[in-house]
Parts: structure tokens; sequence; C-alpha cells
């Protein structure tokens, strides 16, 4: 960034940009004192806050504050577990979407690679994460094959102190892609350990908050059912909004009627859901054949249907390749339809 040197940003400038911030009885939204810490350099500084139970309005004015102040520098608000960037916390005009399904099995992981390069092939610089910590695909899907893990990175992840952006990691690339999953920490054929402690809480923030991503959209892929896991995406990661992947079937939807339960609590907004292996069209007479009966709770609980993706055996053999379908068939039928898919969803961004 041009203009003002962040590195000259320290705790008087920061105390001084919030000193005209109050509440409605006047006093201070946040004391000197609570600004506990500023990691600066230059056109981006992390601030700190030491504040009990400041609430995400009070970091929201904070950050309009600092950047009033400093327009020329990007600013991180960081109290107790939350964290604010702007926009929606995850960056001014950038997003983070989740993808879920309920049941394991549905197609989660395909839609979040496919959505991605859909996203990109439209102008959008994309990334996509693995929030399904116990099985993380996104680096088989796209042809990654880690085979150790790279040095550090479990200190790096477990360690509070507050990093300079510059020292930070950064994704990996794939495809114009920007990719980050803990099958890059977790070698193949290695079992991943995330369970209890609030390790997941830990490392699904990292994954979003310290990685250094450029991408303005980042599809996350979230893990089956409504555990630990997905309790933390949901309470506490800053998602735009959620799209949902499943089979018309009854059974896979009721389990998606859980999920949805848990995101209406915690006021993530859906999107729309899209129907996964929706038909098969028959090699010899060409003949459509659904295949499962259809279900209507979900599209009874409100939810739109963006797409329908048919049964293509071509799907799961390019993802097995390391080569989704969208890049190895860009004009075909699945193309298409992540195309419909990909133009709801960035409409959707858009408008809200």
């Amino acid at each position: 960034m041009a203009g003002q040197d962040a590195t000259e940003i320290g705790r008087p400038d920061v105390e001084a940009a919030l000193a005209s911030l109050r509440e409605p009885d006047g006093s201070p939204v946040i004391e000197p004192g609570e600004v506990a810490q500023v990691v600066a350099e230059p056109g981006w500084a992390a601030v700190i806050i030491a504040k009990p139970a400041i609430t995400q309005r009070g970091l929201k004015r904070a950050y309009q504050a600092l950047i009033d102040a400093h327009p020329d520098v990007d600013f991180e608000l960081r109290a107790d577990n939350a964290v604010y960037r702007g926009g929606l916390g995850f960056g001014a005009g950038k997003h983070l979407v989740a993808v879920f399904g309920g049941k394991g099995g549905v197609g989660k992981s395909t839609l979040a690679v496919n959505l991605a390069l859909t996203l990109s092939a439209m102008g959008m610089r994309s990334g996509v994460m693995d929030a399904d910590l116990s099985a993380p695909d996104l680096p088989h899907l796209l042809g990654l094959h880690p085979q150790e893990a790279p040095r550090g990175f479990g200190w790096q992840i477990m360690s509070r102190k507050i990093k300079p952006r510059s020292q930070r990691p950064r994704p990996y690339e794939r495809f114009d892609l920007e990719v980050m999953s803990v099958g890059f920490l977790v070698p193949e054929r290695m079992a991943p350990a995330v369970a209890g402690g609030g390790l997941a809480s830990t490392l699904l923030r990292y994954l979003v908050y310290d990685v250094v991503w450029s991408a303005d959209v980042l599809i996350a892929d979230a893990p089956p059912g409504t555990g630990e896991e997905l309790q933390t995406i949901a309470r506490e990661l800053p998602l735009s909004g959620a799209v949902f992947i499943t089979t018309p079937q009854d059974l896979a939807q009721m389990d998606a009627e859980r999920t949805l339960a848990l995101l209406k609590e915690q006021n993530v907004p859906v999107i729309g859901w899209v129907q996964n292996m929706a038909e098969l069209t028959c090699p010899h007479c060409d003949e459509t054949i659904d295949m499962f009966a259809t279900s209507s709770r979900l599209s009874d609980a409100g939810l739109r249907v963006l797409g329908r993706l048919p049964f293509d055996t071509r799907l799961s053999a390019s993802a097995d390749a390391g080569r989704p379908l969208v890049l190895s068939d860009p004009t075909g039928p699945i193309a298409y339809e992540f195309a419909k898919i990909g133009s709801a969803v960035r409409r959707w961004l858009a408008e809200n």
C-alpha cells in the first residue's frame, strides 16, 4: 500500500484514534489501557484489545475509527476469540462461504472445489479450505499429495503470539486457486488427531485468520453432522453464507435439516442447496432415470435449489485424478450446472 508507513503506528496512535468512541452513557468504548498490543508493518497492523466481553459492534466501531484515522493501513482487531477485519469479519469486500451436507458422502468436497474453480473462472479471486479436520480431502481432489508435514506448523498453530502478516503462512496454489488444508499438515496415510480441548476451534481459526489469504471468496468444506467442528464453524467463523449439498432422498435431507437447525441458531444465512446425484442418463437409451425418491424437506424449509448435478462417473474419476471435472470437461453438463450454481452464489453475495 502507498502512503503512511504502518511501522510508525504504535499503541499511542491507536489509543488516539479510539479515544473519541463513546458508549451511550458517555464512557469510553475502549479504555487506553485496554489496547494490549499493536503488531505493525508497512500497510498493516494488528490491534489486540484486552477488554472483557467486548461486543462485535464494539469491534466494528473500533475498526472504523482506526480506518478513518489511518486509511492506508489494513487493520485486524482481536479480542479473546473475536477477530474483525472489516466487512462481515473476514475482510472488506471478502466472503467466507461454507459448504454443508448433513450426511457424509453427499458431495461436499466435490462441490467446494468445483464451485471455487467456477467462481475463479467468473473473475473472482477464489480459495478453498478444508474445514473437515478429520477427513481433509481437498489436497487429493486437486492433485496435491504431501508426503510429510512441514516443520514447525504444529507450534505455530498452538502459539497464541500474534505474528506480523509477512511472517504468516501463505496458502498453496493450484489451478489459480488458493488452497489450505489440514491435509498439508498431516500427510496421507496418517490419522488426524483433532478432538477435544478446543483444538478444533484453534485449528479452524488458524486456517481462516493466520493464513495470508488474498482470495475475495473463500469456500470452506465443512464436515458432516453437528459436532464440535461444525459448531465452531457456525459460531466462530465469519460466514457470509452457507450452501447445502445432498441427495434428493428423504433420509439425507433429514440429516441436512439437523445441520440447518444449527445454522439457524447461529443466524448463518443459507444461500440455497444443490441436489447431487439427482438423475442418471441411461448410456444405452439416453432415458433419464431418477436415482432417488425426491423429498421436499429442504424446500419446505425455505431453501431454494441452486442446481441439480446428475450422476456422472466422470465426476469421481476426475476427482481421483486430481483434475476436477469443470476443468477436464468445461463445456459439459456438469460444468453447465456449476455455472448456474456459481452465478447464483456470486449474485447472492453481491446482493447481500
